[in-house]
């Protein structure tokens, strides 16, 4: 995938440039009322999925892609004449570019101690990047045009740039090697290795 979310694709016969960013993504949770991450899931797995979502995901993403509203709308007015099976996988495409970046640049994992509760049906704390974005002096606009993995990227710099001898973030494979260490065993105990 790619830092920007990017992805180029055909539909019905013509590549178009589709991408989800932080804006995009937010339009589309409010449209739906369910975030990405169940979205993607849901097209992945093969569970009952709506046109209308299909239909908004791919709207949403043409319109972050660079097309104009008018014209991503007139676009997704002719969505009927095309597969539904093709619009899914696109779909499907276009969420995992979004939300995957770049496989070659692993980012800090996010910390899960800052006691907010997770919202239901995988939505996103949006209120979190504007706030991060407030501290870092950056405009919302230019937040909003970020991808997900361009946002963390930018972070993770400025975090580096305020306090250059902090420790680093765990990894996700050092994670998981905690955790193997210390998962609880039948009875809810650490397990001492």
């Amino acid at each position: 995938m790619s830092r920007s979310g990017t992805i180029d694709l055909p539909l019905d016969g013509v590549v178009r440039r589709f991408r989800l960013p932080i804006g995009e993504l937010e339009a589309l949770q409010e449209a739906t009322d369910v975030g990405a991450v169940v979205h993607l899931y849901r097209l992945h797995a093969g569970e009952a999925y709506g046109y209308r979502d299909v239909r908004l995901v791919l709207l949403h993403g043409l319109i972050g892609g660079g097309l104009s509203p008018v014209e991503a709308h007139a676009l997704a007015a002719g969505f009927d004449r095309v597969c539904l099976v093709e619009l899914q996988a696109i779909a499907t495409l276009v969420l995992a570019a979004a939300l995957e970046g770049t496989e070659d640049e692993e980012l800090p994992l996010p910390s899960s101690d800052d006691g907010a509760s997770a919202l239901p049906d995988g939505k996103i704390r949006f209120a979190d990047f504007y706030g991060a974005a407030a501290a870092m002096q950056l405009p919302v606009a230019d937040a909003r045009a970020m991808s997900l993995w361009q946002f963390s990227a930018y972070v993770a710099g400025h975090n580096r740039a305020v306090d250059p001898d902090g420790a680093e973030p765990l990894t996700g494979s050092e994670a998981d090697g905690l955790w193997a260490m210390i998962r609880p065993d039948g009875d809810g105990r650490a397990v001492e290795r």
